[in-house]
């Protein structure tokens, strides 16, 4: 009997000497992948399992994709995890998990949106509103996603604090996409979300140009000085900020006629690929390899491009001080 149960002990031990029973190893001891509700929930829960499912075809690795409620779970999910978690919270999330776990989380890839490695918040109203400044948003309702969006709440809260400007009255979508549509249904006066950088035109004269934030943030898409949209394509680029999110359910051109950008508030450093506190490095390798493969093929990078996922287009590797900038935006102290 004694040396059946040394032989027992001696398994159990080899199976962590010899990593058998490492995170990932088996459908019942498997990484949980975790995903915010950013955009649009069914979407992103698709994606991300097809994603899961694909590093496993490389990897092994028995990954769940889970699906968050709302923002504040993701960021109590990470705190709480040991050594079997990843995902990709937003930028604001980051800096709470990092918080929250006394910066035992490890950021590798931020995303990189055509060529962008950053973001912004975005006001959003109809063109024929009379919305056109800051100041112009008073007593008007705000649609927003949730209180844990940084470009939907965090940082415009923040500016409109910081200015004196209160709303008069909320309505919470709970996604980019909702809030956008909200906004074209007239559920209230001007909407907040992400905004990303214009496409230059393809051809002409501004082909290759690169927008800098501070630009104007419709350059290449909507003519001041006729009040139209531009229609020659040597001036016409292309719009990818969060009324292009919508595209399958309103036409794109009407949208962009009807709805402009008020002003923005950022530069913000993207979002990104991060992992839990204690999470085993050599298995993090794996999987930020993986994902980096991913991104050399042409039907995987469509998933991760879907604007109602995230809409990365390629990834860069980081770490930890890649979200400084964002700290000296909000005054927060590392």
């Amino acid at each position: 009997m004694r040396r059946i149960v040394v032989l027992a002990l001696v398994a159990v031990l080899a199976l962590g000497v010899f990593g058998f029973a490492q995170v990932g190893s088996s459908p019942d001891n498997p990484i949980y992948m975790l995903l915010v509700p950013s955009t649009e929930g069914a979407t992103v829960e698709a994606v991300g399992k097809a994603i899961a499912e694909d590093i496993h075809n490389k990897t092994g690795l028995y990954i769940v994709a889970s699906l968050q409620a709302d923002y504040t779970a993701m960021i109590e999910a990470f705190a709480a995890s040991e050594g079997d978690t990843c995902g990709f919270p937003t930028t604001d999330q980051y800096i709470r998990i990092y918080e929250r776990t006394g910066g035992n989380v490890s950021p590798r890839l931020a995303s990189m949106r055509y060529g962008n490695d950053y973001y912004f918040a975005s006001v959003y109203a109809r063109r024929d509103s009379g919305i056109e400044t800051l100041e112009d948003m008073n007593g008007k309702t705000w649609i927003y996603n949730e209180t844990g969006s940084t470009s939907g709440y965090v940082l415009p809260h923040d500016v409109f604090k910081a200015n004196g400007i209160t709303v008069g009255g909320i309505v919470e979508s709970g996604g980019h996409t909702n809030s956008m549509v909200a906004l074209i249904e007239g559920q209230g006066d001007f909407c907040t979300g992400y905004g990303s950088p214009p496409l230059p035109p393809a051809e002409g004269f501004w082909a290759g140009w690169q927008w800098r934030y501070g630009m104007d943030p419709e350059l290449w898409i909507w003519g001041k000085a006729n009040n139209a949209l531009y229609s020659d394509k040597k001036d016409r680029g292309m719009c990818v900020d969060l009324r292009r999110a919508v595209r399958k359910i309103y036409d794109l051109e009407t949208v962009l006629t009807d709805i402009g950008v008020v002003m923005t508030m950022g530069p913000v450093p993207n979002d990104c690929l991060c992992f839990g506190p204690d999470f085993p490095k050599d298995i993090a390798d794996t999987i930020v390899a993986a994902i980096q493969d991913q991104f050399k093929d042409e039907a995987m990078k469509a998933l991760w491009n879907d604007p109602n996922f995230y809409e990365w287009t390629a990834v860069s590797e980081i770490t930890d001080s890649y979200y400084d900038s964002y700290r000296d935006l909000l005054g927060i102290e590392k």
